[in-house]
């Protein structure tokens, strides 16, 4: 493999992460603040986020906490779904967005400040064990025009018991039209209902840490690039199509956004298949080489399941 080419590439991959560090703010939940209450009650919440705990405090129930069990740093957030009464249920909730508190359960609205490019991806660590047939999930959306256009809507959803720090990787929606987004509004919740009618499961408790937004260089895609070849589809599911003169011999080599490879494959064929179903969803950097170690093509692959 050319090794000065796969350094280069790294060493993009590197330096986007760090400028991928400045949104979402506090994505490692470290900073926390006491916010007074509504009834001489106080509550916690980490700073530059706002939690379901500033509608919920008022009966006495915080579904959001600041935890010791943690994978980036001293701390992460603990998202709890809680019993109110009858039928609701509290969610544990916290968003870049604002909280919007009604008796009859809420929502969010508008974002934090957000004006640059949209990312590639969104990454982070997770533990989560639902409560019966329950799952969490984080919702993106980046917002224009005084939040009233939604220009990218991702949402992934965690359906499975994972009870050891795992990291999550998913590819973001790409924007509708060429309009620059205004807010961010980054969603994680314990339930997927609003936890009205039972909608959401009493115990279901979700962890998030270290969350951070990928960017990786739109270059990637131009250089080095060879017109014999094609990597097809792109987003990808669980398979992706090669095609092109292997000559003698060559290999694929998929390396995630930290450089790690993980995966690679021999190609014996003109058109060649390689699995991807092992993969979890984001962008992956792809280098298809020569059995000489001439690098033939390379490029963003997204994996979307």
């Amino acid at each position: 493999m050319n090794k000065s080419i796969l350094t280069i590439i790294v060493f993009a991959l590197s330096a986007t992460a760090v400028t991928a560090q400045v949104q979402p703010v506090n994505a490692s939940f470290e900073n926390w603040e006491n916010i007074p209450g509504t009834i001489g009650n106080s509550y916690n919440e980490p700073v530059d986020w706002n939690t379901g705990n500033q509608c919920s405090e008022i009966l006495n129930q915080l579904a959001v906490t600041q935890s010791s069990d943690a994978v980036d740093g001293n701390s992460s957030a603990r998202l709890e779904t809680l019993p109110a009464f009858g039928n609701i249920r509290i969610n544990g909730v916290i968003t870049t967005a604002n909280m919007v508190c009604l008796a009859n359960g809420g929502g969010q609205e508008g974002g934090a400040d957000f004006t640059t490019e949209l990312p590639d991806s969104v990454v982070g660590y997770y533990k989560y064990t639902p409560a019966n047939s329950d799952s969490a999930y984080c919702q993106l959306m980046f917002l224009s025009n005084n939040d009233a256009d939604t220009i990218s809507f991702t949402r992934q959803d965690f359906t499975e018991t994972v009870s050891e720090w795992t990291r999550f990787s998913f590819p973001v929606t790409p924007p509708t039209g060429s309009v620059l987004p205004e807010k961010l509004s980054l969603f994680f919740s314990s339930s997927w209902g609003d936890g009205g009618l039972g909608q959401a499961e009493v115990g279901s408790l979700l962890f998030v840490d270290g969350v951070e937004f990928v960017y990786v260089p739109n270059s990637i895609d131009e250089v080095y690039n060879s017109t014999n070849w094609q990597v097809y589809p792109n987003p990808a599911n669980d398979v992706v199509v090669l095609n092109g003169n292997v000559g003698s011999g060559a290999s694929i080599h998929l390396f995630d956004i930290t450089g790690k490879q993980v995966k690679s494959e021999q190609l014996e064929t003109n058109t060649s298949s390689v699995e991807l179903s092992n993969l979890v969803e984001g962008i992956y950097i792809y280098q298809i080489v020569s059995l000489e170690g001439a690098l033939l093509r390379t490029g963003k692959l997204m994996v979307s399941h």
